[in-house]
């Protein structure tokens, strides 16, 4: 690489560093002038994550703790996508491995998908599998082909689409603040 396109690529990188900086400083000052205004508690979680393009975060916000009632109790966001899933095999005894992750399609959660084989989630590795997925034994479910587990993964960004397909499935679900 020529020593000149190196020279200037060295020198917008200081250059957007700058305007990150001043960037995050503004960010920081008009927070400030929020959490003055409306006296707002300090917050539980940053992003992004801290040390990712400055030692500041960018914005602050407190997590999301939204429960949600459904057919009788009241869940978790991981703890409803068990209880859903749970509820639809009870409800579809005959049910397939295969129907099953049609049903609850991989998309809705992301890369870890709804549910998965067991054998397959082993693979991870004993940690991340325990870890990912709802794997004590009282908590797999036995289907007429084989078991599944479900996923733990769950936040603000997948489980609105968890949430249109049970709805859509026929089950009333309510979010509780």
């Amino acid at each position: 690489m020529d020593a000149e396109i190196i020279v200037e690529l060295l020198s917008r990188i200081k250059s957007l560093e700058r305007d990150v900086a001043l960037l995050n400083q503004r960010v920081s000052d008009i927070q400030k002038n929020l959490d003055a205004k409306d006296g707002s508690e300090s917050p539980t979680e940053t992003f992004p994550p801290h040390g990712i393009m400055s030692s500041k975060p960018l914005i602050e916000r407190k997590r999301d703790t939204t429960r949600y009632a459904f057919d009788g109790g009241i869940y978790s966001k991981k703890g409803l996508v068990y209880a859903v899933v749970k509820r639809y095999v009870s409800d579809h005894p005959e049910i397939t491995r295969a129907e099953l992750k049609r049903v609850f399609d991989k998309s809705l959660q992301g890369s870890l998908g709804v549910v998965e084989n067991v054998e397959i989630a082993k693979q991870r590795g004993d940690a991340e599998y325990r870890v990912r997925f709802f794997s004590n034994e009282a908590e797999i479910l036995h289907l007429r082909d084989g078991d599944m587990v479900v996923c733990t993964q769950w936040g603000i960004l997948n489980i609105p689409r968890f949430l249109t397909v049970a709805r859509q499935l026929g089950y009333q679900i309510e979010a509780i603040s």
